[in-house]
Parts: C-alpha cells; structure tokens; sequence
C-alpha cells in the first residue's frame, strides 16, 4: 500500500516541532504527505519553532496547499520549515511564514524536492506563489543530488521578482 500522512486541520506545536513524514515499505510504492489544514510552530521565549514536511525522496510527494506558519509574531527570530520529497508541490493558495516582528530575523523555508520547476503554468510552484511567499520567509530552493528519479534541477520558467526590504 501507499503510504499517506495527511492533515486538514490544526497542528499547534509553538517554540517546537512539528514533523509530518511517510515513506512506504517498498520504492515501488508511493508515500504522501499532505497539507491542506494550518501547522503552527510559533516562536515563543526565544525558542523557534520547526515544521518539516518529508515524503520519501524516491517515491514519495509532499503536497502543501494550507497554511505553515513558523513566525515570531511577538519577539524572537523566525523558525524553520522544510518541505522535501522526490516530489514537493506547492499550490497557488498556500501561505507560508517564518516573518519575525519588531526588526528581528527573519526564518527560512527549505524546498528540497529531486527536481523543481517555478512556472506560472505547469509548475512545482507557480513565479506569483514564489513572489508572495518572499514577502514573509526566506526561501531556499535545494535540490537532492538527483537519482533515478530525476537530475537534480532547478527550473526557474518565469520571472521572479520581490523588493528586497521585504523580509
């Protein structure tokens, strides 16, 4: 069977972590991970929070169409998310935050799919997703050293445009 680990709804684990993986038993099998609900790993007492969404990098997709909010909205550094599989997918409606208020540093969102493609149609990610995702995190597009599954790339198919102040 495929494996799937899927969440609609909350998850709350604020100054900690938050980690959504699956991997099937087989590489002939596929694993999911999918969100499409709001994970929430706030910054509290200085202490970061964490999300990480991970499919098996081989086999495996991980979905996100909800909300990952790793922000410090009342003092302290941003968090840290992450979002890798062989596959990662990232839909247009999607909010993603690591913003950290009152001058404080921002935090990092890591793709790291085998292969990824930043196109307004077709892609992993559409270019204005990318663009509205710069104003609150910054982003690091990393690709696994590739497999069989893929070579490694990065495709960047549009233009990508943010103002630098913004984070």
């Amino acid at each position: 069977m495929d494996a799937l680990v899927e969440n609609k709804h909350l998850v709350k684990a604020d100054g900690g972590l938050v980690v959504m993986t699956a991997r099937s038993a087989s590489v002939l099998m596929g694993s999911v991970v999918r969100n499409s609900g709001t994970v929430q790993a706030q910054t509290i007492a200085n202490k970061g929070g964490r999300i990480m969404l991970m499919g098996d990098m081989t086999s495996g997709t991980t979905e996100v169409s909800g909300t990952l909010d790793a922000s410090a909205p009342n003092g302290g550094d941003g968090g840290f998310i992450e979002t890798s599989a062989g596959r990662v997918k990232i839909a247009d409606e999607v909010r993603i935050t690591t913003l950290a208020s009152n001058g404080n540093k921002t935090g990092n969102w890591l793709v790291d799919p085998v292969d990824f493609t930043v196109a307004s149609s077709g892609g992993d990610m559409s270019n204005t997703t990318l663009q509205n995702i710069l104003a609150s995190t910054s982003v690091e597009l990393q690709s696994a050293a590739g497999t069989t599954a893929g070579s490694g790339d990065i495709n960047i198919n549009d233009d990508v445009s943010w103002a630098s102040n913004q984070i």
